[in-house]
């Protein structure tokens, strides 16, 4: 189970074998702890200290968030000790040759992934949307696979030309009405650039703490550089589930109008000013349409359309595990991409 908790004011104790929320004193969850496989804390909430250190001791990563879902830092169990795999990593990260094959495979998969969504779109007779850059992002793509240097910054290049035909596209995609002025970082000033925002760092979260259960450190990247206090290498492992994942998300919730553009405001505490962010009850929507997207089939994989999303996050990492092991680069999880109605 994966715990998230927005109510302000709540304090979680430990009770026995049990995880209690409670707000005012009073009871309002109560949930096992051994089925606790993580827990997000959204801004002002109170864990006792037995409860924090009943969860560490099952493993249990805790994450905490501002208010508006801005993560700001995480309680870990203490490190693996799979250290030969760890000295596998840092021996692929200083090999020139193995280091870009890993990185151009991030960005290859994060390419197909974006030719799947938007192939998909343009296939649906429920939306009048042509894909009309298809021909030069199959070029780029191509142009990508047959590079036979190890120039880390040239693949950036093939990667940045392919993110700009791809969120050219990405905005014709969203109905009624709602802008995008295209891919904006932090602040995010739109409501798609910060739900965008908002689901890529969930993931990030979710790979970073799938590489440390398995003793990879994810620190040390291959695309992203390592940087101080960033977790790059969860940051490359992101890439290949940008599109077909979180902007799909994205994109549902928008168009279907669960969420729109009034259910973000601009909280000067948050930071940054002008970045908006989610208001409680839509933190909540997204949450739970997060959660049923990451336990529902794929369909982009041929020969693992059934596996769950989370499920296909493990076995992404665990991929990685054994192509480090085995010291060869990470290409065995090139699976099939399906082109199938996603919209």
């Amino acid at each position: 189970m994966h715990l998230y908790v927005t109510e302000q004011g709540t304090r979680l104790n430990k009770c026995g074998e049990h995880l209690v929320v409670q707000r005012n004193g009073c009871s309002i969850d109560d949930v096992l702890l051994s089925e606790v496989d993580s827990l997000s804390l959204f801004g002002a909430l109170y864990p006792t200290t037995d409860a924090i250190l009943a969860l560490l001791d099952r493993g249990v990563e805790i994450s905490l968030l501002s208010r508006g879902g801005h993560f700001k830092g995480r309680i870990v169990p203490s490190m693996g000790k799979n250290v030969p795999l760890r000295l596998k990593q840092y021996d692929a990260f200083c090999n020139p040759e193995i280091s870009f094959e890993i990185a151009r495979g991030c960005v290859v998969r994060k390419l197909r992934g974006g030719l799947l969504l938007l192939s998909s779109y343009s296939y649906n007779a429920h939306n009048d949307f042509c894909f009309t850059e298809r021909a030069e992002f199959l070029e780029n793509l191509e142009r990508l696979r047959l590079y036979t240097g190890n120039d880390k910054d040239v693949l950036r290049g093939y990667e940045g030309l392919g993110a700009k035909l791809y969120f050219q596209a990405f905005a014709r995609c969203l109905k009624h009405g709602i802008g995008f002025p295209g891919r904006k970082y932090y602040p995010s000033t739109d409501p798609v650039n910060a739900l965008l925002s908002f689901g890529y760092s969930f993931v990030a979260r979710n790979m970073e703490s799938l590489l440390e259960s398995v003793g990879i450190d994810p620190a040390i990247g291959f695309l992203h550089e390592p940087s101080y206090g960033r977790a790059s290498l969860a940051l490359d492992m992101l890439e290949e589930f940008r599109h077909p994942f979180v902007d799909r998300l994205v994109l549902g919730l928008f168009n279907r109008r669960y969420i729109v553009p009034d259910d973000f405001e601009n909280r000067a505490e948050e930071g940054t000013s002008g970045q908006l962010y989610l208001k409680p009850d839509a933190v909540k929507v997204f949450i739970r349409a997060y959660e049923e997207q990451c336990e529902a089939p794929n369909r982009t994989y041929a020969d693992y359309r059934d596996l769950s999303w989370r499920q296909v996050f493990r076995r992404r990492v665990e991929s990685l595990r054994q192509s480090l092991m085995k010291n060869f680069p990470d290409c065995g999880f090139d699976w099939e991409y399906m082109m199938e109605d996603c919209a």
